[in-house]
């Protein structure tokens, strides 16, 4: 057999199932759709412990295992060098845990976010700089306030509508939030780092183990 097999995984893949195959986290192209069955239905790895865990693995052990089960083929490799397979059994009571969680991070939010917008009127003085404002325009320090503190506060909340991009669950554009940028930043980051950490402690799936 003397085939060209095209592979790609992600640097991170999280799995239901401790039996890991090839086909739950290796894309594969070939021209022998035959083949690439075949190489999609290898076994890979079995998680022993059901409870979440994590390992590191080198391309070349899924290079080394494709050429042992079918040689000849020649095998060339467009994604990630080390990667992390995460097994994450699906919990019990899942929604309740989501449904309970969603309403603590938006507690946190609410509160922590007017806290903060309070603190950062305060420390810039924003009623004395509306009572100024109210004087210069209206000749009356106190009778045009509320049309500004009115203005001010819907002007923020369309300032931070269109800098998170989002109202509701709607996005208002195809681009990216800056959350969501700093969001798969921190997760490359944090593969980055595990993978490192691993490969360092010899604790990686590689070519040299069996």
């Amino acid at each position: 057999m003397n085939a060209l097999v095209y592979i790609k995984t992600p640097q991170c893949i999280e799995l239901t199932k401790n039996d890991v195959y090839l086909k739950d986290f290796l894309t594969v192209y070939t021209s022998d759709d035959a083949l690439k069955q075949d190489i999609l239905n290898l076994p890979f790895y079995t998680f022993k412990s059901r409870q979440n865990n994590q390992i590191i693995v080198s391309i070349l052990k899924i290079i080394e295992l494709i050429t042992k089960n079918f040689p000849g083929t020649s095998i060339i490799n467009l994604g990630e060098g080390d990667f992390i397979l995460e097994y994450a059994p699906a919990p019990k009571k899942e929604k309740l845990k989501e449904w309970i969680f969603t309403i603590l991070i938006c507690l946190v939010a609410f509160f922590g976010g007017g806290y903060a917008i309070m603190s950062y009127n305060t420390d810039i003085g924003a009623k004395e700089l509306f009572s100024n404002l109210s004087l210069m325009i209206t000749g009356n320090a106190k009778s045009g306030i509320i049309y500004l503190i009115v203005t001010y506060s819907i002007g923020l909340t369309a300032g931070m509508i269109l800098f998170f991009n989002h109202l509701g669950s709607k996005k208002l554009s195809a681009d990216p939030t800056p959350l969501e940028i700093q969001m798969r930043l921190y997760e490359k980051d944090i593969g980055t780092t595990i993978i490192k950490d691993v490969s360092r402690r010899g604790e990686s799936i590689d070519i040299n183990q069996s």
